[in-house]
């Protein structure tokens, strides 16, 4: 058997930083072609340090793990956050990039911040990921089972042939997303996740004009996962914070997809929301002044986009809760014909939402 799964420790970020680091202390040469692979170099006198869970404050978070590389009198820190199936927090990348952060790491390690170079590595297991970031380095798990990497100690190795079988049975059934999905192979909710992201931003993304994102969300006993769909002109220029609740809007479509149910093969319906800029829960908002405007700005746009979707045959629905503005039906009997499905609906509901945003902005109902 397996050890990482006779312990169930693949998904705990915590254990596996544990390993890794282990494996780092254990070999210079398999920590160099870590960071090698971030595109970090370190000279050839280069000692480390290294520390797990470093924690900075209540308002920066905690590090997995991080690494000092020092060189005579310069050090380089290598802040790295570990992702084994979670997303990433609230603006974690955000901060433990920010200026305050570095400052709290300087004065930890007791070192001048003119003195520091930082580096910052997004490790993930999910091929999809995407540090909200951009100073990050996306580094995937596959990269582990490419190449070499030596552990000298006994025990590690054993772990680490280990943790490579493991890995490489995880992402077998991402090779063939769509095979996967539609067979009878057992894959878990992460699983699922990736191969959904994949088949579905390959649908999109060659559309330059469309904003993608994708996360996960739980509710309902349930873990879905999110595929969202904008546009830069479905969205306010500033936040409600700036210009007031009134005026300010954001537009997506979204897709919902169960993870926890492994024998669903489609897709029902995708739904039209009518949210603020940025998005906030509807509980946050009711109390803010121009509620009521707000609400009925939706209640226009729902009315409006609802109308043009049925003059144009599209199977939609319109819905009364709080941001849901519309529903669309996707009728498929496999997840190539429910990707089909979607791009074909998605493409006739993005000229009717066109339509109705260019509308009340004409009539100055929305900013």
């Amino acid at each position: 058997m397996n050890m990482i799964d006779a312990l169930n420790v693949f998904y705990r970020e915590d254990t596996i930083s544990d390993f890794l680091v282990n494996c780092f202390k254990d070999s210079d040469e398999f920590l160099i072609q870590f960071l090698k692979a971030a595109k970090i170099q370190v000279g050839e006198h280069t000692a480390f340090q290294i520390d797990t869970r470093v924690g900075l404050g209540e308002s920066i978070g905690t590090p997995d793990i991080v690494i000092r590389a020092i060189t005579n009198s310069h050090m380089k820190f290598i802040i790295v956050e570990n992702k084994m199936g979670a997303a990433e927090g609230h603006e974690q990348t955000n901060r433990y990039e920010s200026i305050e952060a570095r400052t709290r790491i300087a004065n930890k390690y007791n070192v001048a911040l003119e003195n520091i170079d930082f580096h910052f590595i997004f490790l993930a297991l999910d091929t999809t990921a995407k540090p909200i970031n951009s100073q990050f380095t996306f580094l995937n798990y596959h990269l582990f089972l490419q190449g070499e990497w030596p552990v000298l100690q006994e025990t590690l190795q054993l772990i680490y042939k280990d943790f490579q079988k493991k890995l490489n049975s995880f992402y077998e059934p991402l090779k063939t997303p769509n095979e996967s999905l539609e067979s009878d192979i057992e894959m878990d909710g992460v699983q699922r996740k990736i191969c959904w992201q994949t088949i579905l931003f390959e649908a999109f993304h060659s559309n330059k004009e469309l904003l993608l994102d994708w996360g996960e969300a739980g509710g309902s006993g349930r873990s879905n996962f999110l595929f969202l769909i904008s546009k830069s002109n479905w969205t306010s220029d500033k936040s409600f914070r700036e210009a007031g609740l009134a005026q300010t809007f954001n537009v997506h479509i979204d897709t919902y997809i169960n993870m926890l149910n492994n024998g669903s093969k489609r897709v029902k319906e995708i739904g039209i929301r009518f949210e603020t800029f940025p998005y906030e829960p509807h509980g946050r908002i009711k109390i803010l002044d121009d509620y009521e405007r707000f609400m009925e700005n939706k209640r226009i746009f729902s009315e409006r986009l609802f109308e043009y979707a049925k003059k144009r045959g599209i199977p939609a629905k319109r819905k009364n809760t709080k941001l849901l503005a519309m529903t669309v039906q996707i009728e498929a009997l496999t997840i190539r014909e429910t990707v089909q499905n979607i791009k074909k609906q998605f493409i006739a509901v993005e000229h009717c939402v066109d339509k109705v945003i260019g509308e009340m902005k004409a009539e100055n109902l929305i900013i």
